[in-house]
């Protein structure tokens, strides 16, 4: 079995998405274990974390239409991937 993800890497993400303003829950109510663990592998340095995102956030569930959220969600997560830029290169 596999180590879980660097919790300093989860911690960074989980923060940026509370600053964002999403309410941010940790394997609740599932567990992501079985991807997550096939391809992380914190001792060699690389790490997977899976992340779960609410369809209303960004999509009309009945149309499968963007809602005005869609935006604001693509640049959040672009700002996600920046920041965790930044984090990763700072460990180099």
């Amino acid at each position: 079995m596999t180590a879980p993800p660097d919790p300093t890497l989860t911690g960074i993400i989980e923060d940026y998405l509370i600053g964002c303003g999403y309410t941010v829950a940790r394997n609740d109510p599932f567990k992501g274990v079985a991807l997550v663990a096939r391809i992380g592998q914190p001792a060699e340095r690389r790490h997977s974390l899976q992340i779960e995102l609410n369809r209303k956030l960004y999509m009309n569930e009945a149309t499968f239409e963007r809602t005005e959220g869609f935006v604001r969600l693509h640049q959040d997560l672009e700002g996600l991937a920046a920041h965790l830029n930044q984090f990763i290169k700072g460990l180099l």
